[in-house]
């Protein structure tokens, strides 16, 4: 779902409206893990700085969300599933107890 925070568009992987959560599940090699990710050999000149926009990016969309009332929560791919499924639950059931 694309929101539209402060005349910018932003593209959360998974959106709460009324909890104001954006949820990014990052992937390692495309948000520059720092325990996965990797520079790719070949053709630098295209990779580094594309990989490097992503980077830059994914820190100015959280800060855009935050300064505008939203918790963004991000995880990396790698993360267990049940682990991350588990702050989703308790950052939503705080702005609506179950």
């Amino acid at each position: 779902m694309a929101l539209v925070v402060g005349g910018k568009r932003v593209r959360p992987d998974i959106v709460f409206t009324r909890a104001k959560l954006a949820v990014f599940v990052d992937g390692c090699f495309w948000h520059c893990c720092p325990i996965h990710g990797r520079q790719p050999a070949k053709n630098t000149a295209y990779w580094s700085p594309k990989l490097q926009r992503n980077v830059e990016r994914d820190r100015a969309q959280t800060a855009l969300l935050e300064n505008n009332g939203w918790t963004v929560l991000r995880f990396w791919e790698h993360e267990p599933v049940a682990e991350a499924a588990s702050a989703i639950v308790v950052r939503v059931a705080k702005v609506r107890p179950m």
